[in-house]
């Protein structure tokens, strides 16, 4: 072996140092990368949905009792977690939202904190937490499926480079025979690919460039896809020279300027993808440093390796037995030439009947493009299969107000803003904390209410009728008294009265007579019986005459006696009589006042129980009037709007609503709303921006209108994804490819350049449409938004690694040189091809969807444009410069 020159061993310490140190830092890079690229594109709070659910059929007890436990485990362990709240159907609202209409699902929300970094790491732990006997449990929704499409975008970076370092290590290894070689290309690939990853994940730690799956995705597709290609093209020219060194250093020589020429372009357009605004998009920088990597990697170790290793390159073979011979591009290219207004009117022709193939929408959705084994997947498909499409990642409106939103006049305006969404025929349903359930609280709507008071005026009514019918019988009965009947009977008595009194008088007068009467006849007594005594001489016969009728007169005075007392009593009695008849006639005296009064009062109330009658039925009518007026009021419309009042909010269901829709002491209120359409499909997207309209002109002029008002969610994130791209179509691209066509009218001074961008154009723009209409018709779905970002620049590094070459080895103005350079290019489409697809192989056998499309957009980008262009370019150098 000859002398080793000092700056390839220099080349080679270099590199030596900066693998180890690579290598060293590797673990920290890798676990970088696994938590940053799971990062969420957004800066709100992360949410995941719980899914329970029994397949076969309504959920029993058991099993509603298992969740319920399963549950409260979740809230004891909310803060290990960083949860910040948790949706259950523990009300009737929460039961309308939370459970299917076939009760065979049940859902839980998991709202985390704002300041949540590590969700994806999370995701698993939650999954193992809520795994619950008899039922299949899923943790799913937007942000969960979003990580869930990182994961395996990420698993398919590395099955890409396991499939491409194998397939690289048989082709090479077989076609060269060769050991050392293929080891050699997986060692140069693998040194581009840890410098650029290195880079990537310093970029965007210290300089926050944007860092994506797809990130990786391009790292991978050059160091393990094109970088073997570009190897494999030179080890075709080196095993023919590799015993000269002279021409080996030639070989170097000749070829580093048109390589360097070839990616600058590449460079220039990935550094200006940093000023993209779709994400993806402007992920893709990394395309720039990852071919520059290449580029040096290969002219700093390759000579290295070609001088160190000598001789022994192809060890254990030599490696001229791989002599493949093509003469495709040759007759593709010599039969243009000749037949050029047939090829170019076969080429129009077929490009007619490809504008002919619909073009539909590119698919946004994370669900499609995440594998079927995918847990997350799962559970989105079971609550698209028991709820609206929209359920797995609703649209979350988020009003910041100054004040509490809790107020009646922003509880109206919230009720009202709920309803109207409602009336969009895009919407499922609304939720909100005036309808945490979906539906509203027609008791407390004001129509409602008025019609509460109807059916009280109603009640009012009758008891007024009641009322009146009462102040007529009252009437009746006082008509009824005849109280001047009463008043003469009154008079009468006072009358009979008097005379007792007044006999009662004479009586007493007669006792007083008699009682004198008494004391005369009992002196005459006294004198008969003196005079009895006293004289002796009266004859018997008067004698006995005088003792009777002194007995006589003894017992008369006797009888009069026995009368006297009796008078006596009468008299004593009549003094008693006259007594309470004197006050029975003053007694009377007041009575007969107090009827005169009575009477006079009766009359005037007989007349106000009149007026009174009159005036229930006055109020009877205006009752009548009223109830009408109002019961048309409510049945109107006008006051469809909701009423509630701070004893509404203390009810259970109210302070449970407060819990999951309100935030910030009641500051932040949210609002869900559910599509009835795929969260990310074009018609959500349009959708919302009627959405956003309908909510600015709802609370313009109300008690919310000055609240901020943000939005998030799939559909969100798409739109403005949507947004962004669109602006880089019609802001960005038209540069880069006014840029790219310049350069190379710049490198080639003629039509050529135009010519063949045209045909990379078609290539790109064909395969698209083909293979979008393959998919749809083999794969349910139309490509993924993000394959042909990626195809397309894959596509340009191949056009201009064929393009610039060409280019730089023709006279111009020759069609015959450019010809010629052209079929150079036969000896390696046969190797470019079989890398070529191996690495579309890798991208298929990942089993992703997005691989999948990109590896056939390639494929059958790349088979348009090797079978068209070299026709095509023939046919419009020959009409152009060739004279007839």
């Amino acid at each position: 072996m000859q002398k080793k020159n000092t700056l390839q061993i220099a080349s080679l310490i270099t590199w030596f140092i900066l693998l180890v140190g690579m290598i060293i830092l590797l673990p920290n890079s890798l676990s970088w990368n696994s938590s940053y690229s799971q990062q969420l594109p957004t800066d709100s709070a992360p949410s995941a949905t719980i899914v329970y659910t029994n397949k076969d059929g309504a959920l029993t007890t058991t099993q509603k009792k298992a969740i319920q436990t399963n549950q409260k485990k979740l809230r004891a362990n909310q803060k290990f977690l960083g949860i910040q709240s948790v949706e259950t159907d523990n009300d009737p609202s929460s039961t309308q939202r939370l459970d299917s209409a076939d009760k065979s699902t049940v859902l839980s929300v998991l709202h985390f904190k704002q300041s949540q970094k590590q969700f994806h790491i999370l995701i698993p732990q939650i999954y193992s937490l809520i795994q619950t006997p008899g039922v299949h449990a899923y943790i799913t929704g937007n942000d969960v499926l979003q990580i869930a499409r990182v994961q395996a975008i990420q698993t398919a970076n590395k099955l890409v480079i396991i499939i491409c370092c194998v397939l690289t290590t048989l082709i090479i290894g077989i076609l060269f025979r060769s050991i050392l070689a293929p080891l050699i290309a997986l060692l140069l690939s693998g040194i581009v690919y840890l410098t650029s990853f290195s880079i990537a994940t310093l970029a965007a730690r210290f300089l926050n460039t944007p860092y994506t799956a797809y990130t990786n995705t391009i790292m991978v597709v050059v160091s393990f896809g094109l970088v073997p290609i570009i190897i494999s093209i030179f080890y075709r020219r080196y095993c023919n020279h590799y015993e000269n060194q002279n021409a080996v250093r030639t070989l170097y020589w000749d070829s580093w300027l048109p390589s360097l020429l070839s990616i600058f372009p590449l460079a220039i357009v990935g550094t200006a993808l940093l000023l993209a605004k779709n994400l993806t998009l402007r992920s893709l920088w990394i395309l720039a440093i990852a071919l520059l990597i290449a580029w040096i990697v290969f002219y700093t170790l390759m000579p290295a390796m070609t001088e160190f290793l000598d001789d022994l390159f192809f060890w254990p073979g030599d490696g001229r037995n791989f002599n493949p011979t093509s003469t495709f591009w040759q007759f593709s290219t010599a039969w243009g030439k000749h037949h050029a207004l047939i090829s170019l009117g076969s080429i129009f022709i077929l490009f007619l009947l490809g504008t002919f193939i619909k073009m539909t929408p590119l698919n946004w959705s994370s669900v499609i493009d995440t594998p079927f084994s995918s847990q997350a997947k799962i559970g989105a498909t079971v609550i698209s299969s028991h709820y609206p499409v929209g359920k797995v990642s609703p649209i979350t409106v988020t009003m910041t107000n100054k004040k509490s939103t809790l107020s009646t006049k922003n509880m109206t305006v919230i009720n009202q803003l709920t309803e109207k969404l409602k009336t969009n025929k895009k919407v499922a349903n609304v939720y909100s904390i005036a309808q945490p359930g979906g539906t509203p609280f027609t008791n407390l709507y004001v129509n409602k209410q008025l019609a509460n008071v109807t059916s009280q005026l109603a009640a009012a009514n009758l008891n007024l009728t009641n009322t009146q019918k009462s102040l007529k019988n009252s009437q009746k009965q006082l008509k009824g008294l005849n109280l001047k009947t009463a008043l003469k009977q009154l008079t009468k008595n006072a009358s009979n009265l008097s005379k007792i009194q007044s006999q009662s008088s004479q009586v007493a007068d007669q006792a007083s007579e008699l009682t004198n009467d008494i004391d005369t006849i009992q002196s005459q007594q006294t004198e008969l019986t003196r005079i009895i005594k006293s004289e002796n001489s009266s004859t018997a016969s008067v004698r006995r005459a005088l003792s009777a009728l002194n007995t006589h007169s003894k017992n008369l005075i006797n009888d009069l006696k026995t009368l006297r007392h009796n008078i006596q009593v009468i008299s004593s009695n009549n003094n008693v009589i006259a007594d309470n008849i004197s006050q029975v006639e003053d007694d009377q005296q007041s009575v007969t006042d107090d009827f005169k009064t009575a009477q006079t009062i009766l009359k005037n109330t007989t007349k106000d129980l009149t007026k009174d009658s009159r005036n229930v039925q006055i109020a009877q009518q205006n009752l009548i009037g009223e109830q009408s007026f109002l019961g048309n009021l409510s049945n109107s419309g006008i006051l469809n709007i909701l009423y509630m009042t701070p004893q509404n909010l203390r009810t259970t269901p109210m302070k449970n609503a407060i819990g999951q829709f309100n935030k910030t002491k009641n500051k932040i209120t949210v609002i869900s709303i559910v599509l009835n359409t795929e969260s990310a499909s074009n018609a959500a997207t349009t959708n919302l921006s009627q959405i956003k309209h309908l909510i600015s002109s709802t609370l313009s002029g109300t008690s919310l209108s000055k609240s901020s008002v943000s939005y998030s969610g799939d559909t969100v994130y798409v739109a403005q994804q949507k947004q962004a791209l669109n602006h880089d179509i019609t802001h960005l691209l038209p540069w880069l490819v006014g840029f790219v066509v310049i350069y190379l009218l710049l490198l080639s001074q003629s039509l050529f350049a135009i010519y063949a961008s045209i045909s990379l154009l078609i290539a790109f723009f064909g395969s698209l449409q083909i293979t979008n209409w393959f998919s749809n018709i083999l794969l349910k779905t139309p490509l993924v938004a993000d394959v042909p970002l990626i195809s397309g620049l894959l596509l340009l590094c191949l056009g201009l690694g064929f393009l610039v070459p060409t280019i730089l080895r023709t006279t111009r103005c020759s069609t015959d040189n450019y010809l010629g350079s052209l079929n150079q290019f036969d000896p390696f489409l046969i190797l470019i091809g079989m890398f070529e697809f191996a690495l579309l192989l890798a991208l298929g056998f990942t089993q992703l969807l997005s691989f999948i499309q990109i590896a056939l957009v390639m494929f059958v980008a790349t088979l348009i444009w090797e079978l068209l262009f070299p026709v095509g370019i023939a046919a419009t150098l020959h009409l152009t410069y060739d004279k007839s």
